[in-house]
């Protein structure tokens, strides 16, 4: 009992460390850039100028504190006691949120984004949880997507479940790799690396199904990817 109690902590330990390195580059790789663009201005820039520069630099350090805010969430998740609770949230305003972390990269990319997502739907979940997959699928999304290309985010109502789809045109996923996409024992670098995603897409596949929902990816290579979750439209 030992043995598979500290086999358990150490998995969690890996996952965690994992994640923690793939999520956390993507915010200070943002502020990095952020910041050399200030520094390496050759004109003095205007008081809007830096009120731009130092908004942005905030947005991205909020963003970040509710990443760490998802993942803590998740981790209490794994605690015999937790009770899981669903409220509802606006699912497009959350959506355009989550995306605030990746503007400048996929500005950077001449990427355009697309949230076809109704304004007033309404979606029932724990609010750091969903967004944790949101992120995580948009950040999965804008590092493969090519240059000029386009990120949409659509859903739809079915069976009382609505599903939300995330496509991508980037090189797409081979056959082989989709069975293991979310098993973190299969993490092995191809085309995509999915080495500390796949950890990250384990743990968003954990938060949908406690949600009583689905997480699932289709995808033809050469073409682009498209990732579905879907979740129950009353708590």
């Amino acid at each position: 009992m030992m043995t598979e109690e500290r086999y358990r902590l150490d998995n969690f330990s890996k996952m965690l460390i994992s994640v923690l390195a793939h999520d956390l580059r993507q915010p200070f790789s943002t502020l990095i850039l952020v910041t050399d663009m200030f520094k390496n201005s050759e004109c003095p820039l205007s008081d809007e100028e830096l009120r731009i520069f130092f908004g942005h630099i905030r947005d991205t350090a909020v963003e970040s504190v509710k990443l760490l805010d998802g993942l803590v969430t998740w981790m209490k998740s794994q605690n015999d006691t937790y009770v899981y609770q669903a409220q509802p949230w606006c699912l497009h305003d959350l959506i355009n949120e989550a995306n605030n972390l990746y503007v400048y990269n996929q500005a950077g990319k001449g990427l355009h984004i697309s949230n076809a997502v109704p304004q007033r739907q309404l979606v029932y979940a724990d609010r750091e949880m969903l967004q944790f997959i949101n992120r995580n699928i948009l950040s999965n999304a804008t590092k493969y997507s090519p240059l000029g290309g386009t990120i949409k985010i659509s859903s739809r109502v079915e069976n009382n479940y609505i599903t939300v789809a995330f496509e991508d045109q980037g090189i797409g996923i081979r056959e082989d790799q989709l069975q293991g996409i979310f098993n973190i024992q299969d993490t092995k670098a191809t085309n995509r690396d999915y080495t500390g995603a796949g950890i990250a897409l384990n743990i968003c596949q954990n938060m949908i199904q406690q949600a009583n929902g689905k997480l699932w990816v289709e995808s033809t290579y050469g073409k682009g990817t498209i990732f579905y979750y879907s979740l129950p439209l009353e708590p």
